[in-house]
């Protein structure tokens, strides 16, 4: 027989009982659905979170010094820091080559008890944070705009609100009409001392999720100076970090292990990524893994309806092979039907994925425009890949589920078989 001639009679075989045929695929449209709704799933929430990561700078590496952990008990205590941030330190880096910029960060929130009130009136004061300002958005947050004046600071004694800390110190008016408003800093030791620090309203920010509040470098470096008695605290201490801008991934994948070299812990985004990359690979296969659960119990379907065909079609293999088809040829043949019926399950299995995946894009994208979280899709993802993938692991499913059906075909004695009834 002809490769052409097998399957052409295996597509004529399919096609006399088509309901059941189409009862045995439909495990294998279990599965492959099931596949293709749980890996998409993974893909575009992947490709989403990498789309993130680049819109913020991969070649952006962050540098901490290395300093003694801090508990409970010392958490007062200044930082004991091996190898400081210092400003001659962020002159070298500036000089490197393939560094576009360098920006170095106090950090005011740990372990300072502070809190900001309208100038001179404890009935309006709030708890805060101060924001870094590195020059970095956040992933999955829409970056803040200004709503009144200034989204940073420019000048030493003015400070920049958000709109949520301007509400809890009880502003009225409109965000402009808040502008100008004297306020202060109030810093509070472990010791009872207190330290009032004078601002100048300059702008509001957008930002409603947190109080947050921005200032220029030199005043957060005072304020952290106070608190620790030590106005040298710069020459002594350092920065707590800085964000060291590469001109492209390439030279951050340089620079990481020089800076390491030189003391300091250092991140970069890109290997944040690689870590998201490995962990979404568990989470693919782990998902994907369900539906193979389905496509198992599909295979014993698939393998259930060729026994069935062999005892029907005993005497018609029996004339196939007295007029000359050989063992191989009837192997071929009942493979072919049951990789066939694997195939069509994928394709139903396949397209119906497409479409529940488009459903659930359109649901996912408005819950987090509700959320007013800047994505949008598509979360389910599918490729190429995975079509290629999720047709070639039906067919091969539905081909190694016939497999012991063939061979039992094809072992069959010829004068038997005419005989049978």
């Amino acid at each position: 027989m002809r490769i052409r001639d097998i399957f052409s009679t295996a597509f004529t075989n399919l096609t006399r009982r088509k309901v059941r045929t189409s009862l045995t695929a439909l495990g294998v449209t279990v599965g492959i659905f099931t596949i293709v709704v749980m890996v998409s799933l993974g893909i575009g929430v992947q490709t989403e979170i990498n789309k993130q990561f680049e819109a913020i700078g991969l070649e952006n590496i962050f540098v901490q010094p290395r300093s003694s952990n801090q508990d409970e008990f010392t958490r007062y205590l200044r930082p004991q820091r091996e190898t400081p941030i210092t400003a001659a330190r962020i002159a070298e880096w500036r000089k490197l080559p393939n560094v576009v910029s360098v920006n170095a960060v106090v950090d005011v929130n740990a372990a300072i008890n502070k809190r900001l009130r309208i100038a001179g009136d404890d009935t309006r004061t709030t708890g805060f944070q101060v924001d870094p300002g590195v020059g970095i958005d956040e992933p999955f947050q829409t970056p803040p705009t200004a709503l009144a004046g200034k989204l940073r600071p420019e000048t030493n004694g003015s400070i920049v609100l958000s709109q949520s800390t301007a509400q809890a110190l009880d502003l009225s008016g409109d965000a402009q009409s808040w502008l100008g408003q004297p306020v202060q800093i109030i810093l509070e030791s472990p010791r009872g001392e207190t330290q009032t620090f004078d601002y100048t309203i300059v702008g509001i920010t957008s930002v409603t999720e947190e109080r947050q509040v921005a200032l220029t470098p030199e005043d957060s470096l005072g304020l952290k100076a106070w608190w620790f008695n030590d106005p040298a605290l710069l020459e002594t201490e350092g920065y707590d970090f800085a964000v060291v801008r590469a001109s492209d991934i390439n030279a951050a994948r340089l620079l990481v292990p020089q800076l390491r070299d030189e003391g300091f812990r250092v991140q970069s985004l890109e290997t944040v990524l690689d870590l998201a990359s490995r962990v979404f690979l568990v989470i693919n296969i782990m998902l994907g893994s369900v539906g193979g659960l389905a496509l198992f119990v599909a295979s014993i379907g698939i393998t259930n309806t060729m026994v069935m065909a062999i005892y029907e079609r005993t005497r018609e293999i029996g004339t196939l092979k007295a007029l000359g088809a050989s063992r191989a040829n009837i192997r071929l043949l009942f493979m072919a039907e049951a990789g066939m019926i694997g195939l069509l399950g994928g394709m139903i299995g396949l397209f119906l994925g497409w479409l529940a995946g488009l459903g659930l894009n359109e649901v996912a994208v408005a819950y987090l425009k509700r959320e007013q979280v800047p994505l949008e899709g598509p979360f389910f993802l599918i490729t190429p890949n995975l079509i290629l993938l999720a047709l070639g692991f039906a067919l091969l499913v539905g081909m190694l589920a016939g497999l012991y059906p063939a061979m039992r075909a094809s072992r069959l004695d010829p004068i038997k078989a005419l005989r049978h009834e």
